[in-house]
This record gives C-alpha cells, structure tokens and sequence, in this order.
C-alpha cells in the first residue's frame, strides 16, 4: 500500500512555497503559468493524497484553477483556521515555508474536503460582482466629500461621481450579458428574482454566493448564510445566542432586500409583524425574516418554482420552511 503525501502551498505574490509530509521536501516556484505548470506536472507524476493553498487576497485564484483542471483540486483553506492550528501544536513562528509545512500537517491531521472550484460562468459573475462592490464603495466615498468640497473642487468631484456611475452601470450590463449567456444560470437568477424585494443585482449575488442553494435543508442554508443563531452556555450560564459567520456578502443583500420584502410580501410582512408583537427587536426580527427568506429560496430552487408559484408567494403559508 503507497503511503500517503500531503502538500502544503504558502502563496504569495510573487512565488510558492510548497512543504510535501512526510518526506519533508521543499521547493519555491513563482507564482505565475509557468510555475503553476510545474507543479501541476510534479504532482500529476505522483499525486499527493492532498494539497493544502492558504486563501491570499486572490493569488491563489490561478493556482487553484490550474490544478482543478489537471484533477487535482487542493483544499483552500481559511487563514485563521489554519493559524488557529499551528497555535494549538506550539508553532508560533511564521515564515513562509513554516507556513507552507504547517498546511501541509493541517491537510494531514483534519483531512478536509476539497470543495470544487467554481465553474468559468461563475468565476465571471464573481469578478464583475466584486467591481461592482468597488465601485459602489469609491461612489460613496466620492458622495461624502461632495457635501463638504468647496466651488474650486466640486466640479472634479461631480465629474469623478458621474465616471464612477456609468462605470457600474457597464458592469451591471455585463452583468446581465453574462448570465443570459448560459441557460443554467438564467434560469436560476429567474427564479430568485421572481421574489419581492429582490431584483437581478441581488438575485446574482445569492445564486453565486450560495451555490449549494437547493441542494441542501433549510438549516444547512441558514448556517451556510450566517443566520443560525449559536448557544452560549457553560454550566449554569445561558448567554444570549448571536450569529456569526456565514456569506456575509449575501446575507447584506438578503437583509436589505428583507426591508423591502416585509413591506410588499403580506407573509413575510406578517411573520415579521408577529416577531415585534412579541417583543423582538427590529434586527433580530429581521435576521428571522431572513433565515425564513433563504429558506424559502431553497425550496424555490430546490423545486424550480418563482415566488408566486409558491404557497408563500399566495399568501397563506406561515410555517418554516425546511
């Protein structure tokens, strides 16, 4: 029986770091195609058990496309995760072969999944999805200092506000172009977008943010999304359950799109009404209208059916959705 190799890959911007355990091999590649096909033929010549890559910003996107598409899809791992591991094993120090190593015993000791990497289509609406929050951001930043810039300055940044708009209105565009392009993804975004209170922008975002939507239960979807409250207790303490975790990037679009579903939708309007007349707060009243929602979008997608299609969407249906 062949023993069994994990590979851990610091990246970085410029190169990789790769730690192989348990024969302790060490070499740098840069991290560029060229690097990327070195390695993929290395490891293609004697597969490694598993590969280990720290998420880094975005450096290891190229990496980790190279080799899913040789079969060789390696775990992205969570950078405080893994840090929180080399701390629990006594390693303090941190370089970037340390670090490499570190992921390579991590891979070694917790054997996780390796999940599978976003398809071309997705990886696309990603990109454009991640300009968009750039731009909305420099927008707002650009309308702030509109309230106080004086005469001399005003026309610039008037000028830079009326750039930045037509800038997102292009990658909304795109947008668009991109998921009618592949019926799959139309058909999904269809099917979100058929909900009151959310329209194409938010229906994108949910669909690529929580792919596993109608592939799981309701409380997977909830824990998924970060809207699961967890308990804190230890022995006779019962503290208050809070949220945490979780696609935070979707769960702000579904909690601004609940705004306006509670005022439109009569039965999430009602079961958020119910939740204030029992003395909930306005935003744990709201994080509950948006646990119920995603669950709703799971069954929707899970069954191919719109909002009104739904028994939710008639208006009579007041139970939780599983």
């Amino acid at each position: 029986m062949e023993s069994e190799r994990f590979v851990g890959i610091d990246v970085a911007k410029g190169w990789l770091d790769v730690v192989a355990r348990p024969d302790g091999a060490t070499w740098r590649v840069a991290n560029d195609p060229d690097g990327w096909a070195e390695l993929c033929a290395r490891f293609a010549a004697a597969p490694p058990t598993l590969i280990v890559v720290e998420a880094s910003g975005g450096y290891e996107l190229g990496l980790v496309t190279a080799l899913d598409l040789v079969g060789l899809t390696p775990v992205v791992a969570n950078p405080l995760s893994v840090r929180r591991f080399a701390q629990s094993i006594g390693k303090r120090a941190k370089t970037d072969r340390l670090d490499a190593a570190v992921l390579a015993e991590y891979g070694e000791r917790l054997r996780p999944t390796p999940r599978p990497v976003p398809e071309a289509t997705a990886r696309q609406l990603q990109e454009l999805l991640s300009r968009h929050r750039q731009l909305t951001k420099m927008l707002v930043e650009e309308k702030n200092r509109h309230h106080q810039a004086t005469p001399l300055v005003r026309p610039s940044v008037e000028a830079h506000i009326g750039w930045l708009e037509r800038q997102r209105d292009e990658v909304d565009r795109l947008l668009a172009s991109v998921v009618a392009s592949d019926p799959a993804w139309q058909a999904r975004v269809a099917v979100l977008d058929s909900v009151p209170g959310i329209g194409p922008l938010t229906a994108t975002i949910v669909a690529v943010g929580m792919p596993e939507l109608g592939a799981c239960s309701g409380t997977a979807a909830a824990a998924l999304l970060g809207t699961a409250p967890y308990a804190v207790e230890s022995g006779l303490m019962r503290g208050q359950r809070h949220i945490s975790g979780g696609r935070r990037l979707v769960r702000h679009a579904l909690f601004e799109a609940v705004l306006s579903t509670i005022r439109w939708d009569p039965a999430i309007g009602a079961h958020y009404r119910q939740l204030r007349a029992a003395g909930k707060p306005h935003k744990v009243a709201m994080i509950a209208c948006t646990r119920r929602l995603v669950g709703i979008l799971n069954a929707m997608l899970r069954d191919g059916l719109t909002w009104q299609q739904t028994e939710v969407g008639q208006g009579h249906f007041l139970h939780p959705v599983t």
